[in-house]
């Protein structure tokens, strides 16, 4: 029984993981497909452009690592109080 909870918890884990990534991704598409640049006024101010793009953001893969480990951990725990309080 433990196991298959342990198992179930990491399944969780990468599911809460998978739709964090999928939707970063998806907002990022979306920002991107309907931003409209003013070309017009830009010119204008040709100092205050920009040289550099940044997309998405970039984090320490131990964060991603510990954040597994944690998600994991409270579903769990979850599952297990309510195993407990089931019966």
């Amino acid at each position: 029984m433990f196991m298959k909870t342990v198992i179930h918890a990491f399944a969780i884990s990468i599911i809460v993981h998978v739709v964090y990534l999928a939707s970063t991704i998806g907002i990022g598409y979306w920002k991107t497909k309907l931003y409209k640049p003013d070309v017009g006024n830009a010119w204008e101010k040709a100092a205050m452009l920009q040289n550099e793009v940044v997309f998405g953001q970039t984090g320490s893969p131990m964060v991603y690592l510990v954040s597994f480990v944690g998600v994991a951990a409270v579903s769990a725990l979850v599952m297990h109080v309510y195993q407990m309080v089931r019966g």
